[in-house]
């Protein structure tokens, strides 16, 4: 591999004495293999070297029309990566310096030549030739990455810029306040996982009723976020002109599983205040089951409603969605939430669960549903060491104020 690189190499001579020039082609070409091209009128090596790549020009000083000096001056300008040596036949210190200065000179050599010592001067402008030619690549590639690091910083700059808008579109969709519904006070809480999430929650007015909607899309992120919009979109088309909850469910399902992306689904419940009678019906599609705290005799109620998932399944009827009416007295809670929650994770692993949701549940009875939400959200932070939360949460409190 040495030998097929030094071939490669082309060396240009250039001297007005035939015999300086047929010593050093034989030199250069037997003994190294380079190649070697020779020029006895300086003028014409400079026109020639103009077009001619190479890697080293050697060069006699005193010559007619041109000196050395001069020559590879004019050299350096032409190929600024080529070696250049100057071979002169007297120790001139003055010259030496300007050859350095205004030549870029790589050496200045004195007639006669040792061959050893000239060989190895070569051999050294070739390696240093190579070095500067890898550091330049180096630094090109360097470069390059600096480039691209600056892309994929704007560009990850510029994502995080999206998600701010698409989180804050988002929470727009969200209602601000629920309406004030007589005997009851609603309160309700939100947190993504990540900049924008699949948890959702809303509700529509009708005919002297509030229906609220609670709702967990499969997945996480934009995906998620984006099936939360259509849910918005579908709840308000269809909730305007169906009959009851049930019925609700059933058009809900049909339209999810035809507009949302095969996998996802939506894992809902909903809960219909009839604001004349104050009576209050449940039903229930995947979310976990609803807790009715019983602040009379501190007792505490899961509302087992089983039901599946709106989207998943086409064909889904709605006598597969069963309406629970839920009782309540004053100082009731009833909280409905999405899994979050509880899938909440310790820095060991641990879960969460059902059994430390109710054990907090159970120390919170009596407390409104805003002080409920507040503090089962502390003790989830708590437990998980306020590590980022690996899912979304969202939950609301219906608060029984009076009959």
């Amino acid at each position: 591999m040495r030998q097929e690189q030094e071939k490669q190499t082309r060396v240009a001579l250039i001297d007005d004495d035939e015999l300086v020039l047929s010593s050093l082609s034989a030199l250069f070409e037997h003994q190294a293999g380079y190649h070697v091209v020779t020029y006895g009128d300086p003028l014409r090596a400079v026109e020639e070297l103009s077009r001619l790549p190479v890697d080293i020009v050697i060069s006699d000083y005193l010559m007619p029309e041109l000196n050395g000096i001069d020559l590879l001056t004019k050299v350096r300008r032409l190929q600024p990566d080529t070696a250049r040596i100057l071979l002169t036949g007297f120790a001139d210190k003055q010259n030496a310096i300007r050859a350095i200065n205004e030549a870029g000179l790589y050496q200045f050599l004195e007639k006669p030549w040792d061959n050893d010592q000239l060989l190895m001067v070569i051999g050294g402008a070739l390696q240093q030739k190579s070095l500067r030619r890898q550091l330049a690549e180096k630094v090109r590639a360097l470069d390059r990455l600096v480039k691209e690091h600056t892309e994929l910083a704007e560009r990850q700059r510029s994502l995080e810029r999206d998600l701010e808008m698409a989180a804050h579109v988002q929470r727009s969709l969200l209602p601000r306040c629920f309406p004030a519904v007589a005997g009851l006070q609603i309160d309700s809480f939100y947190r993504p996982c990540q900049a924008i999430g699949g948890d959702y929650f809303d509700f529509i007015k009708r005919d002297g009723e509030t229906w609220i909607l609670v709702s967990d899309i499969s997945g996480h992120g934009a995906q998620a976020a984006l099936s939360s919009m259509l849910i918005k979109a579908i709840f308000h088309e269809v909730g305007a002109a169906t009959e009851g909850p049930a019925q609700l469910f059933a058009e809900m399902n049909a339209k999810l599983n035809r507009f949302l992306p095969a996998g996802i689904y939506a894992a809902t419940a909903a809960v219909c205040v009839d604001e004349r009678n104050g009576t209050i019906r449940l039903v229930n599609a995947g979310l976990p089951f609803p807790f009715v705290l019983r602040a009379g005799d501190g007792r505490l109620d899961q509302i087992p409603l089983p039901g599946f998932p709106l989207g998943m399944f086409s064909g889904v009827g709605l006598e597969r969605y069963e309406v629970r009416q839920i009782e309540m007295t004053p100082g009731d809670v009833l909280l409905v939430a999405s899994d979050g929650l509880s899938e909440t994770q310790a820095e060991n692993g641990e879960v969460f669960g059902d059994l430390e949701l109710r054990r907090t549940l159970n120390e919170l009875n009596g407390s409104r549903g805003s002080e409920v939400i507040e503090r089962l959200i502390e003790r989830a932070d708590q437990f998980s060491s306020s590590r980022k939360p690996e899912d979304d949460v969202a939950i609301v409190a219906l608060t029984r104020t009076s009959t």
